[in-house]
Formats: C-alpha cells, structure tokens, sequence
C-alpha cells in the first residue's frame, strides 16, 4: 500500500473516475464524499492549498481524505473539503491520518462526522492532542413497516384530495431537458417562503446556484440526484431536491408555494419523495441537519454528528 499527498487540484481532478469507483464500492459514502458535490465545492468555496490524503493497493485506489488547509498570517486551520454546506463530511475507505503529522498545520477540523466515520475510527497522528464533541442532531426515518400512522396517512390523504379539487396533481421528476427549469423553480419557491420573514433564504446567492446547478446535473448523471416538481394543474406549487445512494434517500432542500401552506403542500411534497426511496427499495430516508420539529412528525430518530479536533501538542 502507498499512501500519497495531492496538493493540487488538477491532479486530484484526474483521481476523479478513481474516485466514483471507490465512492460506488464504500457502504459507508454520502452523496457529499463523492467528487460530483465536492469538485463543485472546491471550484467555488475552496481555499488555496490542497493537503488529500490518497491510498493505494495494487495501483487501486483503498481510501481517500479529502483534506486542505487555510492560512492566514498566523494561523492554519485543516478541514475537509465540503465543510459549510455538507450535511456530512467524511473519508472514503480506512484511510491513515499519520500524513497529517507532516504538514505544516497546527489545527484539523474534522467537522459532520457520523457515528460509523473511519475518521472517528482513526488512530491520532503523532504529536497531536485529540478532542471530541457533539455536533448537530440529523433525524433519520427506517423504512420498515409502517413509516406512518394511520392518522397521519389519513391527513395527507385529506390534503392531497383538496388540491385535487383545484386542479390535477402531477410529480415530474428531473430529467437533462427540464433540470434547469426545475432548479429555477426551486430557487424561486425557496426565497418566497424567506421572504415572509424578511430573509434571503440559502439558495439567494448566485454562487451557491451556480454550485447547485453544477452540483444537480452532475448527480443526475451518476443516477445519484432525485428531484421532482410537484405540479398543480400548469403550476409549480413545490419542489424537492435531494439524492440517493447507497439505499439512503438524503432529503437536502426544497421550496413551495407559501399560497398553499395551509393545504400542507410541503407534507404532501415530502410524503411523495419518501414513498418513492420506499418504492425503490431504500432502507432509509435521511432528513439530514436539523432537529425541526417536522421532522419527526414522520417518525424520525435522532442521529449525532461529532467533530473531532486533532491539536498539535
């Protein structure tokens, strides 16, 4: 086995079919260690020095971290690629952490890291102190069984007929021709429910779209993005955007016309994309970061993320 250092980021772009392969084969992997989210990533938020760590066995890529490193005049800070807006943050394989002895770095960030992390698993690289904590709650729903009370199928039961009554009630799902129109729609519904708070929302920014715009057909591609708009007659009252892998169906964003918050337009939207991931024989659906209260409403357990400081001594 070797284990290599990638400081630059063309070189780790050439890693990139490598890198789907190990994604595909680890059970472990997101959506958000896969170089669909995280070239992205780096392209618009990432800083200047690239610090990945690359193992291989027998020319074959056995595990990646995809580490760098900010600077400021006195200061340096390592964290993984994706840190901000990735609801979870990771490795890809078993990768050691011993390389990070070796740089120039008196501080790693390992933020959004799951229970199951092989970077919780990691042993502390020499000269470093090791410190960790709770982080942030993500409510996860099992989809075994009845994933619903009946109570609650009869409300959405109830919701879905009322918009029925104003007009017919489809679900289009993302395909290449309407991806665009699609995203559009999202960003619009998103930023009109922010707005009655007097708020940008987090999709109002031209970078962030652009991220997600590259981010969606990317995905669509690798067969990873699930994204559908509900329509209400010739409108769009919602959209859903999320994605799937390994039988977890990940519930990122979506947006809805505030109009019809009161006929539950969001429930109804969210029903629809969990019977979906149960229809395509997902085990899991994962409603991500945030305890809101909804949330469990659908009978979501609770899940933490820790992050994990490793402190030069």
């Amino acid at each position: 086995m070797t284990c290599t250092v990638v400081r630059n980021f063309s070189e780790l772009e050439a890693l990139s079919e490598d890198w789907k392969t190990l994604w595909r084969r680890d059970p472990n992997a997101t959506p958000f260690q896969s170089p669909m989210w995280l070239f992205p990533w780096w392209r618009r938020f990432g800083g200047d020095e690239l610090y990945t760590l690359v193992e291989r066995s027998d020319d074959a890529l056995t595990a990646l971290a995809p580490l760098y490193i900010l600077r400021d005049e006195e200061e340096s800070l390592g964290l993984l690629l994706g840190t901000g807006i990735s609801d979870y943050l990771d490795a890809l394989g078993n990768p050691s952490l011993d390389a990070l002895a070796d740089a120039d770095c008196a501080v790693w960030d390992l933020q959004q890291l799951r229970p199951a992390s092989p970077l919780l698993a990691a042993a502390t690289p020499n000269g470093f102190d090791d410190s960790r904590d709770e982080q942030e709650k993500c409510p996860i729903l099992a989809l075994e069984g009845e994933w619903l009370s009946t109570h609650a199928r009869k409300k959405l039961r109830y919701y879905q007929r009322a918009l029925e009554r104003e007009a017919p009630l489809q679900f289009e799902p993302a395909t290449p021709d309407n991806l665009d129109e699609l995203l559009s729609a999202l960003y619009e519904l998103h930023a009109a429910r922010w707005r009655q708070r007097n708020l940008p929302g987090v999709l109002g920014d031209d970078v962030i779209q652009g991220f997600h715009r590259e981010v969606a057909r990317l995905m669509l591609a690798e067969g990873a993005l699930r994204m559908f708009a509900m329509q209400l007659g010739d409108r769009v009252v919602g959209v859903f955007y999320g994605f799937a892998h390994q039988g977890i169906s990940y519930y990122y964003l979506s947006g809805y016309d505030p109009a019809y918050e009161k006929r539950s337009v969001g429930n109804v939207l969210v029903a629809h994309a969990i019977e979906d991931a149960a229809r395509e024989g997902a085990h899991t659906f994962d409603f991500l970061r945030g305890a809101e209260e909804y949330k469990y409403s659908w009978g979501a357990k609770d899940r933490m993320n820790t992050r994990r400081m490793l402190v030069r001594s």
